[in-house]
């Protein structure tokens, strides 16, 4: 009988979704016309770029925010207005209005989700669009505004921000070739920045920024690819060392000086990669790494709700919460039929998925012929006895019924079942009487 290397349950995935959520509901935050989150869930003030982390990965699975208006109502107030040099654009708090793509990419994505445009955020997200493609590098790429170096999470993010909103297709298109050129020469993976030692992490947002553009690779540069974050995934192992915060620094004008911001990003090589995997649909996803990443997900997630953030492990952040939800919605919708079935992995590229009814009616039907199974077992000779009566009893009846044999003689031949059904009566009444009886 064949055995399962790896199991995915829908309903852990849908628990630990639900157990993320649960996190930013409890550290949400509003008050004096802000309404969010910030990168430190703890931190009682609400940022612009964690507020539309927080709606996105609300959005991913498919889950409403109830104070979702709140949100946006504070994202769209805190858009650069027009008649500023640089309006459209969304700032962090250490840029004081300053715009830039790290935040003005991610408030974009999380106005374009299809729940939140719902919510009158269009025409905000179509000027942050216009903000996204006025700042495009001369060499097609993005850095975090026009003229800073460009730079493969920039790009690939602004990519994705563009295409999701309905974005300018020739910057699109622009971008396409920067990424591709961007390359690492010697394998088909990415670095920071052109050129560079490959990673998991910035090949995982390369390739889901090109998969949205369709044509952009061949499938086969895709299979090379997803093979490539394939071999590198690490089960239980989130981050990768080289990445685990990208660091630069991002000059800015305050008060007619330059003043400069240093900006860290968290990264999570292994959810990043399980999410890129999935959303190029080239390699089969039903393989050992994946099912046992996933599983290590689930299994490392804090009884707060978010996984530990390697610099900060003692507070919880929302850059430990959206890569994690991202990809365990993706596995959800993309490896399992419904969101409560189980995949059993026998393997590679085999799996036994049971649905949730189609378990319950399995269960409920070996149950029900398990109890008929040990009644016939225990009462045996009642159940022989039982069938002889309603034999020599439903046969004289039809004869009856046809008229062949009379009302006397149909009374006489009940003589026998009755003899026997008196017979079982006695026979169980003396058999629980020497069972009741003790020393």
């Amino acid at each position: 009988m064949a055995r399962s290397t790896a199991d995915l349950d829908g309903y852990a995935l849908t628990e630990s979704i639900d157990r993320a959520h649960g996190c930013l509901r409890r550290n949400f935050r509003s008050g004096s016309g802000a309404a969010g989150w910030y990168h430190y869930l703890d931190d009682p003030l609400p940022g612009i770029t964690a507020s539309a982390v927080g709606l996105f990965t609300f959005s991913v699975p498919g889950v409403v925010f109830e104070r979702a208006p709140d949100v946006l109502a504070y994202l769209i107030g805190q858009q650069s207005h027009p008649g500023n040099p640089r309006s459209g654009g969304w700032s962090v708090r250490t840029t004081n209005g300053f715009p830039i793509l790290e935040a003005t990419a991610w408030v974009v994505r999380a106005l374009s989700r299809p729940d939140v445009g719902l919510l009158s955020g269009g025409a905000s997200a179509r000027r942050g669009a216009e903000w996204i493609r006025d700042n495009q590098n001369v060499d097609c790429g993005w850095g975090s505004y026009a003229g800073q170096p460009s730079r493969v999470f920039h790009t690939a993010l602004a990519v994705l921000a563009l295409d999701e909103c309905g974005g300018d297709r020739a910057a699109l298109a622009q971008a396409q070739r920067w990424l591709i050129d961007a390359q690492n020469p010697g394998v088909p993976a990415w670095g920071p920045l052109p050129g560079a030692e490959p990673t998991l992490v910035h090949t995982s947002w390369a390739l889901m920024a090109l998969t949205r553009i369709p044509g952009a690779l061949s499938v086969n540069t895709i299979r090379r690819t997803t093979e490539w974050l394939l071999e590198g995934l690490s089960p239980g192992t989130h981050v990768e060392r080289s990445t685990t915060v990208e660091e630069y620094d991002v000059p800015f004008a305050q008060a007619g000086a330059t003043a400069v911001f240093q900006n860290s990003l968290p990264h999570f090589a292994g959810p990043l990669a399980i999410s890129a995997l999935l959303s190029a649909g080239v390699v089969d996803p039903l393989q050992p790494k994946v099912f046992e990443t996933l599983q290590g997900i689930l299994d490392t997630q804090q009884e707060s709700g978010a996984w530990e953030l390697p610099r900060s492990p003692t507070r919880p952040s929302i850059w430990a919460i959206w890569p994690f939800v991202n990809a365990l919605a993706l596995a959800r919708s993309t490896i399992l039929t419904t969101p409560n079935s189980r995949a059993s992995l026998l393997f590679p590229g085999c799996v036994i998925v049971q649905n949730e009814d189609v378990g319950r009616r399995f269960s409920r039907g070996l149950l029900v012929r398990s109890i008929l199974r040990d009644w016939i077992r225990m009462k045996r000779l009642t159940a022989i006895l039982w069938l002889v009566s309603v034999a020599a009893t439903g046969i004289p009846l039809g004869l009856l019924i046809s008229g062949s044999l009379s009302l006397s003689e149909f009374l006489m031949s009940l003589i026998v079942p009755l003899l026997l059904m008196l017979f079982d009566y006695l026979w169980q009444r003396r058999h629980s009487s020497g069972a009741g009886a003790g020393p």
